[in-house]
């Protein structure tokens, strides 16, 4: 049986630290048919999501937090700096793209047995 976009979702809920909104599950839900699709179109000539379905749900998961993260669905800004005159409050806004780019990284090596590179090839060269 194949997998389904549900497939995905459940499986990055269960990876989750955190409970999403009731108002972001939509996001998640789009997101998980996004890194499906994403992942679906890197895979190499004669390998197949469902071939390696389970590894390719999770790795599909994992990215999908990745993206859920980017587009803010993850409170997960911390407090960068704080002081006490006149009270100012920075947060850390780059610890959420560090978070989601570590994510898509572990995904992307999850399946790095079976995807494409990075889009870099060699073409022509001569050796």
């Amino acid at each position: 049986m194949a997998y389904t976009n549900s497939d995905i979702e459940n499986r990055a809920r269960s990876l989750m630290s955190f409970s999403i909104p009731t108002e972001s599950a939509g996001m998640l839900k789009a997101v998980c048919a996004s890194a499906a699709a994403e992942l679906e179109s890197r895979l190499r000539k004669g390998v197949s999501s469902e071939s390696i379905k389970e590894l390719f749900v999770t790795a599909a998961g994992v990215l999908a937090l990745s993206m859920y993260i980017e587009l803010g669905g993850a409170a997960t800004d911390r407090i960068g700096s704080f002081s006490a005159g006149n009270l100012s409050v920075s947060l850390d806004g780059g610890a959420v793209s560090a978070s989601a780019a570590s994510l898509r990284k572990y995904a992307e090596r999850m399946l790095s047995a079976y995807i494409d590179g990075d889009g870099f090839e060699f073409v022509g060269v001569r050796g």
